[in-house]
């Protein structure tokens, strides 16, 4: 039985070469990112969609002199950014995203000194195997996770039960990675916006986008139901809600909506949980304030924007946890909400220019990790765009972006 919750690595398809490839991409990458990208014109670029990506895409922008306005249909991070673990992580990811979430993880430990408030903890992330079938598949994943350069501890039960005290004792084993992390997306969300605000961006929420002016294969400037919108160049990040957006645009972009549950106990006195926990079909982790917050979701989830709770989720999750965590029985629950996960066919994003049209941009699609992987991803499209103004053609654009292409499916169709 495999219960092995945020494992996307397909350890039986991954070669060795694989995994020596992530870590070459990260170095390549990592050098890359390093030089400073800064344009003299000041374009300005319109985002559509204010959830933690568009609003970490918003950040790096200004940051290289994009005059920003980022349109939000509803609240700022009130979907899917405001609901989520805020697990800042590379364990249990797939190769091919493994040097994006380890530059994530780096990217977000030095966001406060911008002064942006997202109670960020190098916890670590562990994730438990609970039979032999599941230890199996973990040792396997860790030989091609150390290869494609990630710090990777085998925790025997005695250490996973030092390291989190209240896990049930017959557990077989623990994945450790130490540089894992977690953070708060409402202080991350609610900093960030006072953030861009004071960098002068122009925040617009509760604003829909109704339709667009074409000409030319340019966007001239977006309809909605506060006025029309001109840019040099419009960035879609909607989430689940870009198939629609894109559809009006005459660009077929397939992210299909499912809903995500989570739960939250009452304070546990003392730190008695301190890594990101995964396995048993959940994730949970102890909160700064104290609570435990635990969730997951699946294929028993309903495809669609409905974000209520059920009592199934609420009696699925809850006796999974206490397979986990027996001693937890008697803990109250305070709290319950519900999300939406972006979901693609090949649970990799959507990133780069759309097909057809010159000047706009796409970054969505991020089956569950947008929160963590926003903050790599917003600074790789500020230097996208650096380069798209100046009439140059991303270099990492075809050698390192293409799994993330619009054009993917073509691609490989062809190939």
């Amino acid at each position: 039985m495999n219960r092995l919750s945020l494992l996307s690595l397909q350890v039986n398809q991954e070669t060795d070469q694989s995994a020596k490839q992530a870590k070459d991409t990260y170095t390549y990458l990592k050098e890359f990112l390093s030089e400073e990208k800064i344009v003299k014109t000041k374009p300005h670029i319109t985002i559509i969609g204010g959830g933690i990506v568009g609003l970490m895409s918003a950040y790096f922008l200004i940051k290289c002199g994009f005059h920003i306005t980022v349109l939000e249909k509803e609240s700022f991070g009130a979907a899917a950014s405001g609901r989520n673990g805020g697990g800042v992580l590379t364990l249990g990811r797939e190769l091919v995203e493994i040097p994006f979430a380890r530059l994530a993880t780096e990217i977000w430990s030095s966001l406060d000194k911008d002064g942006i408030d997202t109670k960020f903890i190098s916890s670590g992330h562990v994730m438990v195997a609970r039979n032999e079938y599941e230890k199996e598949k973990l040792l396997a994943a860790q030989e091609l996770y150390r290869t494609a350069g990630l710090n990777m501890k085998e925790l025997t039960p005695k250490k996973l039960i030092n390291l989190v005290p209240d896990i049930y004792p017959e557990v077989k084993l623990g994945l450790f990675s130490e540089t894992d992390a977690q953070s708060y997306p409402f202080s991350t969300t609610t900093s960030l916006l006072k953030h861009l605000n004071e960098m002068g961006a122009t925040l617009v929420n509760h604003c829909e986008v109704i339709g667009f002016n074409i000409t030319n294969g340019f966007i001239e400037y977006v309809i909605t139901d506060q006025g029309n919108y001109h840019s040099d160049a419009y960035l879609i990040c909607a989430g689940p809600w870009t198939t629609d957006i894109c559809k009006a645009l005459q660009e077929q972009i397939i992210i299909k909506p499912r809903r995500s549950q989570i739960l939250v106990t009452d304070i546990i006195n003392g730190r008695r949980i301190h890594p990101f926990v995964t396995g048993n079909s959940l994730y949970l982790r102890q909160t700064h304030a104290g609570n435990v917050i635990f969730g997951g979701g699946g294929p028993w989830e309903i495809t669609g924007f409905d974000v209520t709770n059920t009592t199934f989720a609420m009696e699925f999750l809850t006796s999974r946890l206490l397979e986990l965590f027996p001693s937890f029985r008697n803990k109250q629950l305070i709290r319950a909400f519900a999300g939406t996960v972006e979901l693609t066919e090949d649970h990799l994003p959507y990133f780069g220019k759309l097909n057809s049209l010159e000047n706009t941009f796409i970054s969505a699609g991020y089956n569950g990790h947008g929160y963590g992987m926003s903050a790599i991803m917003g600074k790789i499209m500020a230097h996208s765009l650096c380069y798209h103004f100046r009439g140059i053609r991303n270099p990492i654009e075809k050698s390192i972006l293409s799994n993330f292409s619009v054009t993917r499916f073509k691609q490989k169709g062809r190939e």
